[in-house]
């Protein structure tokens, strides 16, 4: 019979780093609002809001998808996880130049 295994504050950790992570996405979220309200909502600066915010629902989805698989302790695909974050982030970054220099 195994002890359980005491892993001390490291999912409290991780939980914290998901909604911080979840947090600065949201700050970025509203700059793009900002920058697209400020540069006209013409049809780029209204593709690239809702680009943007379909970025930010999709990374918020999947960080309460990480909190939720840590919870129930079940080990969710993590190569995926860190792709589709990935992929929102740099989105996002490539939608606020795009939305400077148009």
């Amino acid at each position: 019979m195994n002890p359980p295994v005491d892993h001390g504050a490291q999912p409290e950790r991780t939980r914290l780093a998901w909604r911080r992570t979840v947090l600065s996405a949201t700050a970025c979220a509203l700059l793009l609002v900002r920058l697209a309200f400020e540069r006209g909502l013409d049809d780029v600066g209204a593709l690239a809001l809702a680009l943007g915010l379909l970025c930010w629902l999709a990374l918020l989805l999947v960080a309460q998808r990480r909190i939720r698989a840590m919870e129930r302790q079940h080990p969710a695909g993590v190569a995926r996880t860190m792709a589709a974050v990935t992929v929102c982030c740099a989105l996002t970054g490539v939608l606020g130049v795009l939305l400077i220099l148009w």
